[in-house]
């Protein structure tokens, strides 16, 4: 991995090994989202998780959502296995569709395919505009206490308070400013409308989704087209499945994987 995507955390091969591993955390995430995932595989090849651009030490840079996606596509290593969760898994997509065949299978977990509308295209860059005066503007903390309030991460507020005041203290390590910069460029009204391309694509995706997300749901479900295209869906988690459910996130990876 270069540019942008140098800083992050290596693990070896383990057991038998496979494939390699890229494995993207979402906003206000980190590399050691994929820690428990990672554990519970019974075997891996060596996994590469790099930091974000403009998250933890990884600088703001590039500056377009197409160039952060095509320095992270530029950079796979070949016959890998791409995953992401959230914002990593809209840049994974994006990746993977550009860098098809090199890449063995690709794993979208709670991952978006962009906005088609343009209203709705304007009316998030409006919200994303605010968060990130919010974050240029105002204290971390009250920040990350009103992104865990959102809706979609309601049911993490049923997990073990440890787990949550981890989740926290990784959120509460970033640079807020460098968080801003992160919304203005890869924010979801940067992102293009990938259903075009996801329609024409002959390459193994699988969309992850807890059944307890169901916005998530709905627009992996719209998008599946076997074999190619594929959903699956997790009972009693909602949309941050690295923390909610990291066995089911491992074994879809280990599908993948052997499909590779």
């Amino acid at each position: 991995m270069s540019g942008a995507w140098h800083v992050g955390a290596r693990h070896p091969a383990k057991g038998a090994g496979g494939p390699p591993l890229v494995l993207l955390h979402g906003f206000l995430g980190a590399p050691a989202a994929w820690d428990e995932v990672l554990a519970a595989l019974p075997q891996h090849g060596p996994a590469w998780c790099p930091w974000l651009p403009g998250h933890g030490p990884a600088p703001p840079t590039p500056a377009s959502w197409d160039a952060a996606v095509q320095a992270l596509a530029a950079a796979l290593p070949a016959g890998a296995v791409l995953a992401g969760y959230s914002l990593g898994a809209r840049l994974a997509l994006d990746a993977a569709l550009r860098s098809a065949p090199r890449l063995c299978g690709t794993l979208l977990v709670g991952g978006h395919v962009g906005l088609a509308d343009a209203a709705e295209r304007a009316e998030r860059a409006r919200v994303d505009a605010r968060r990130a005066a919010a974050l240029r503007a105002g204290p971390l903390p009250a920040f990350v206490a009103d992104w865990e309030a959102l809706p979609l991460f309601a049911t993490q507020r049923e997990l073990p308070a440890a787990l949550q005041a981890r989740q926290r203290a990784a959120r509460l390590a970033h640079d807020p400013q460098a968080l801003a910069w992160a919304f203005d460029v890869t924010g979801l009204a940067c992102m293009p409308d990938l259903r075009p391309a996801l329609a024409a694509a002959r390459q193994p995706i699988c969309f992850l989704t807890g059944a307890l997300d169901p916005r998530f749901g709905a627009l992996a479900a719209s998008q599946a087209r076997p074999p190619w295209i594929t959903h699956r869906q997790v009972d009693g988690a909602g949309h941050n499945l690295l923390l909610e459910a990291p066995a089911a996130v491992a074994a879809a990876l280990a599908s993948c994987m052997a499909g590779a």
